[in-house]
């Protein structure tokens, strides 16, 4: 007999078991594990090259807001996250 979901989960998969701390045991996942879903790679850059790749992220992000099946608070909310990055880049290139 086929399991139904219950009507507040969406649908979605079951959910996963953490510890309190709410990280998974550390033998199972880290920082490389995190860097390599994310695809971060890891290097020394310089305050102005970081800048420069955060607002082209930026503007990227903004351009596929206009095609997103987002609603209207959750844009907000991205937006929101957008304007704290953008003011942390703008204070890393004028402390010069």
């Amino acid at each position: 007999m086929e399991e139904k979901p219950s009507p507040d989960d969406y649908g979605l998969i079951a959910p996963i078991s953490l510890p309190h701390d709410g990280q998974a045991p550390a033998e199972l996942s880290g920082p490389d594990e995190y860097d390599s879903f994310f695809r971060i790679e890891r290097d020394d850059v310089t305050g102005s090259t970081w800048v420069i790749q955060t607002l082209e992220v930026s503007h990227k992000v903004a351009d596929d807001l206009r095609e997103t099946s987002l609603d209207g608070e959750e844009r907000a909310d991205l937006l929101d996250g957008l304007t704290l990055l953008l003011q942390h880049a703008l204070t890393i290139a004028t402390a010069r």
